[in-house]
């Protein structure tokens, strides 16, 4: 994965991202950085990132849709 598409998904990462990849994989701090970061590869990590970042990115929408209905 290149450097742009790790800029795609941690745009839509929610502060504390790497405490729930922590929590539901149990892989170190310190390679979760370095896999967003792009120093390093870890496909458990990036498919977790991508549910995250799927899921934040609902979520904004959603809110989003209900202010507009305002």
């Amino acid at each position: 994965m290149n450097k742009e598409e790790l800029q795609k998904i941690k745009k839509w990462l929610p502060r504390g991202y790497a405490k729930r990849i922590y929590l539901e994989t149990g892989i170190s701090f310190v390679t979760i950085y370095e896999t967003m970061n792009g120093k390093a590869r870890n496909k458990t990590v990036l498919d977790a990132a991508v549910a995250i970042a799927k899921e934040e990115k609902e979520r904004v929408e959603n809110i989003q849709n209900e202010v507009s209905t305002l």
